[in-house]
C-alpha cells in the first residue's frame, strides 16, 4: 500500500492572508483541493493523510465530503513546524502502508506522471527518492547575508521539490532519530540522508512550483491558465 502525507498546516503569514495557506484560493478552487485532486487521480497512490491547522480541521473534512475524495484516510492536526506536521501524519497512516509519498499542499500543481515517476524510481533504488532540478543559476554562499565567502558548482546543485517517496520503515527510522537528537530539517529527504541511506533524484517539473509569496498565486495561476 501506498499512502501520501499531505502537510497542510502552513500559516500563509507571508501571503498576507487570514486564512491558512492551504485555503487560499487558486483560480476559484482551495488550493488543498488542487493538490488532493493531483493525488485522486493518481493510480500508485491508495490512501491520503492531510496534515491541517488544527482549528480547520472541520473544514478540511467538508472539503473532503464536498469534493468526495476517495483515497483520503484521515485529516490530522500539524504541529510546531513541517517535521512535526510530517510526523503527525505517520502516526495515522493505515498500517498496511509500505511505501510514502509527502508532498506539500503548498505545490498544488504537481501532476500524476511526476508522482508515479518518484514512486517508480523509489521503488527501484529500494530506499526512496525525490523531485529536484538542476540549478540554473551561478550559487553563491555567504556566511553574514552580505559578503560572498564562495562560488559553488552548481552542476552538483539540485533544487529539491516534493514529492518525495521513502520505504516506510525508512521514514519512520529517520523521524524518530531526529526527534531523538533534538534535530530539524526541511524537507524529509534531509532526515533520511543522515542515515547514510542512498536516494534517487527524478527530473521534476519546473510548473511544480512552491506557493510562498503574493507573486507565486500569479505565477499559478497563470501557469493554470496556460494549461486548460
Amino acid at each position: 500500500m501506498t499512502t501520501s502525507i499531505i502537510p497542510a498546516a502552513g500559516r500563509g503569514t507571508r501571503l498576507n492572508s487570514s486564512l491558512p495557506k492551504a485555503l487560499i484560493p487558486v483560480v476559484g478552487k482551495p488550493m488543498i483541493v488542487w493538490t488532493v485532486e493531483a493525488f485522486e487521480r493518481t493510480p500508485i497512490v491508495d490512501k491520503l493523510v492531510l496534515v491541517a491547522p488544527n482549528e480547520f480541521i472541520s473544514k478540511f473534512e467538508q472539503l473532503s465530503r464536498e469534493n468526495q475524495w476517495q483515497k483520503v484516510a484521515a485529516i490530522v492536526a500539524g504541529g510546531s513546524d513541517r517535521q512535526q506536521s510530517v510526523w503527525n501524519g505517520l502516526q495515522a497512516m493505515p498500517d498496511e502502508t509500505d511505501w510514502v509519498i509527502v508532498h506539500d499542499a503548498a505545490r498544488p500543481l504537481v501532476k500524476p506522471s511526476l508522482i508515479v515517476a518518484v514512486w517508480e524510481a523509489a521503488n527501484e533504488i529500494g530506499t526512496g527518492a525525490i523531485a529536484a532540478l538542476p540549478c540554473s543559476d551561478t550559487v553563491k554562499r555567504s556566511l553574514d547575508g552580505v559578503l560572498i565567502s564562495e562560488t559553488l558548482d552548481r552542476e552538483q546543485i539540485w533544487l529539491a521539490q516534493t514529492p518525495q517517496v521513502f520505504s516506510v520503515d525508512l521514514l519512520i527510522e529517520a523521524h524518530e532519530q531526529a526527534i531523538k537528537e533534538g534535530y530539524s530539517a526541511t524537507d524529509d529527504a534531509m532526515l533520511v540522508e543522515r542515515l547514510g541511506i542512498p536516494l534517487r533524484l527524478v527530473m521534476g517539473d519546473p510548473t511544480n512550483i512552491k506557493i510562498t509569496h503574493p507573486i507565486d498565486l500569479l505565477l499559478a495561476e497563470a501557469i493554470i491558465a496556460c494549461e486548460l
